[in-house]
């Protein structure tokens, strides 16, 4: 696939957070955002303009500080001429910008910018909840599925369950690639999710 955000040719770099190992690189991420990216996440100003032709646009704090989270690294700012600041990801020498394309053959300058923070950002309501949907819906599309095959309710033994402890189950559950692993699930959760032996999970 040709890619035409900028820095997309070098941009390398790989997960530092567990919880992503499976998003190979920002082009992965960009890939993947690309089915999430939608008139929800576009920031209200420009909602109205927003496409799926262009679906970068109004997205730029949101989708720097959700690739921060994924691979590390600092949150630069652009300032644009109407007082905003158009956000791109720095990790090292590696400099990326997933939602550059909103802006069609304009060339930005990515040298001597404003470092941005999220605590500033996220203080509109509006876009933490939008960084919240972009997340959510992004770990949704990684997370992996398992078929249970068992499941034990924990022996506590004659002490019985902690005071501020819950009853756990040990869930024997396999995935998609016939990988078998022991997984600790609350046994509420089990059951307020109607989960018993062949049910598929997500984890």
């Amino acid at each position: 696939m040709e890619y035409k955000f900028y820095g997309n040719e070098n941009a390398n770099v790989s997960a530092v957070n567990e919880k992503y190992r499976k998003i190979a690189d920002p082009r992965m991420l960009y890939d993947m955002l690309s089915g999430i990216w939608c008139a929800e996440t576009c920031a209200p100003r420009m909602r109205d303009r927003w496409t799926a032709e262009n679906m970068t646009l109004g997205q730029c704090s949101i989708t720097a500080f959700l690739a921060q989270d994924i691979f590390g690294g600092k949150v630069y700012g652009i300032l644009r001429p109407n007082g905003n600041y158009h956000c791109y990801n720095v990790i090292g020498d590696c400099v990326f910008d997933l939602t550059s394309e909103q802006f069609g053959d304009e060339k930005l300058s990515y040298d001597g910018n404003t470092e941005q923070f999220r605590d500033v950002h996220f203080a509109k309501e509006e876009k933490r909840l939008r960084y919240e949907y972009l997340k959510n819906e992004l770990e949704k599309l990684i997370s992996e599925e398992y078929m249970v095959l068992k499941i034990y309710e924990d022996d506590y033994g004659c002490e019985g369950i902690p005071e501020d402890g819950e009853l756990m189950c040990s869930v024997l559950a396999r995935n998609a690639d016939g990988e078998e692993k022991w997984l600790k699930i609350a046994d509420k959760w089990l059951t307020d999710n109607e989960v018993t032996v062949g049910s598929v999970i997500r984890r």
